[in-house]
């Protein structure tokens, strides 16, 4: 009798292992065997509800190596889950999230995610992050552990990104399948929406930073906290001051102005790393073994980055 099976009742389900090449996409299915400050979902696998979520997944491994990419989002949903806990002030437009990644208790990688405002509503963010696992991290009775985190962000950076920046975040999907040839650590999703970027651990010395303009931030979603903002005249008054403060700010011409230089730090012990900027490359002075934060060294907050 394994030791699981002391705990088990007459009305739990056995879990099932996912047989590799595994992807996930709800929180519905058996191989979800563990959730830790997150909700299920159907279309998702699950929103993270305080300032880390952690989710386990029962994956039939073989012990050999594979390539794990985890889909992260952020979307309206998010930002008023974080609204409602942080309770900001109304006029405070919304900030960029860092988060890392961890799996099998080791940092992976990490991602930004930041919205922008669009004509009639603010476009949700989305990052993939795939890394390898190495021989033995999975094997044929193990669990999948991933989970996302926040650090303390650089003094340079307070301010500019979002506190408590994993409340809201969905887990989109995961996918798990064999790794013939080892690969660095990959972040896919395009602009990071706003004047941040990270260098993955592993990851090459040398990326061309490709720079846009994009809208101004949105205004945060609030949910009504007294009687008197929960009546519907009131409510919808602020509907309507909302709308059109979305408007007003994707009307605002964007006019960043050239790159005002690049700052970086060590994302986990958030020491300084002395990068180069020479035309559009950004030169790291070596490798590291954690994910490194790349910031603006003046905030341009209408102004997108991309790494290349």
């Amino acid at each position: 009798m394994s030791v699981g099976a002391w705990f088990r009742t007459d009305f739990d389900e056995p879990s099932v292992p996912a047989e590799l090449p595994m992807r996930l996409t709800t929180g519905m299915h058996p191989s979800v065997t563990i959730v830790d400050q997150m909700v299920r979902g159907r279309g998702i696998i699950g929103r993270v509800t305080g300032d880390f979520g952690a989710l386990a997944v029962k994956v039939a491994g073989t012990g050999s190596p594979v390539r794990v990419a985890v889909t992260i989002g952020l979307d309206e949903v998010s930002t008023r889950w974080w609204a409602d806990r942080v309770r900001p002030s109304r006029t405070t437009p919304e900030l960029p999230r860092v988060v890392v990644l961890r799996s099998q208790g080791r940092i992976r990688g990490a991602a930004v995610l930041a919205r922008r405002q669009g004509w009639r509503g603010a476009a949700s963010a989305e990052a993939t992050l795939a890394f390898d696992l190495a021989e033995g991290e999975l094997d044929g009775d193990g669990l999948l552990l991933v989970e996302l985190g926040e650090t303390a962000p650089p003094s340079w950076a307070a301010g500019r990104v979002s506190t408590r920046p994993v409340v809201g975040l969905r887990f989109n999907s995961i996918t798990v399948e064999p790794a013939t040839t080892p690969a660095p650590v990959a972040l896919t999703g395009g602009s990071t929406g706003c004047d941040f970027a990270v260098v993955q651990p592993g990851d090459a010395l040398t990326h061309r930073l490709i720079t846009s303009p994009v809208p101004a931030a949105p205004p945060l979603p609030l949910t009504p906290r007294n009687k008197l903002t929960r009546r519907r005249p009131a409510r919808a008054a602020f509907k309507a001051a909302r709308a059109a403060r979305r408007v007003a700010y994707r009307a605002l011409p964007q006019r960043p102005g050239p790159l005002s230089g690049v700052v970086a730090a060590d994302l986990i012990t958030g020491a300084p790393v002395a990068v180069e900027l020479s035309g559009d490359e950004v030169r790291m002075p070596g490798a590291t073994g954690n994910p490194v934060l790349l910031g603006a060294a003046r905030p341009q907050p209408t102004l997108a980055w991309r790494l290349q």
